[in-house]
């Protein structure tokens, strides 16, 4: 079993690596099975489909969300402070595995199949929620004008955030992606 959950992970991985290097329309079995040097019978014991390794994909980008939005409540920050360590925390994560911050700029390459498109549809619309929860726990306790549009507010974070990785990514991650985030995040919230 812990064999199995290994290559399960190890697939998953090389699939991030390749979507990476090649984008989605690169992303096939027969290069999965190339990078891990395994057999596509061995790849299809552990998943039906490339659909079901998207899926995996999805699930392990988005895995750390969760960690992050326990550790703010445990850490009773503040609202601001909220926006700032999820995003701090994601950009780290990005930072460290490089690779990943593809997937981040791709939900539109995966609307065109219906279970893998609720998939990514869910982890953008989780992430939002988060983020306008934020921001309205902050327009309550005075962090934020309580005239802001939280949902228009939430999309201008969240948009910078993706075109700030766009650029990192385009010029071969050659400054910190995490400063120049919390930089202009602390910027945007200063201004509100």
């Amino acid at each position: 079993m812990n064999s199995y959950m290994k290559r399960k992970e190890r697939v998953i991985l090389t699939a991030i690596d390749i979507i990476s290097d090649l984008g989605f329309q690169g992303l096939t079995t027969k290069e999965i099975c190339r990078r891990q040097e395994i057999s596509d019978g061995t790849l299809y014991k552990h998943f039906r489909s490339k659909d079901e390794i998207i899926l995996g994909v999805l699930d392990y980008y988005s895995k750390f969300d969760k960690s992050i939005k326990d550790t703010t409540e445990l850490n009773k920050f503040s609202a601001k402070e909220s926006i700032i360590f999820f995003f701090k925390m994601i950009s780290e994560y990005y930072e460290n595995y490089p690779s990943i911050s593809a997937i981040s700029n791709n939900y539109e390459t995966l609307q065109h199949e219906a279970n893998i498109s609720e998939k990514a549809k869910e982890i953008f619309q989780s992430r939002s929620r988060l983020i306008i929860r934020y921001i309205e726990k902050a327009k309550e306790n005075g962090e934020l004008r309580s005239d802001i549009d939280s949902e228009g507010f939430a999309d201008i974070i969240l948009g910078g955030v993706r075109e700030t990785i766009l650029k990192w990514r385009m010029y071969n991650f050659n400054f910190s992606l995490k400063e120049k985030v919390i930089s202009n995040i602390d910027m945007l919230l200063k201004m509100c």
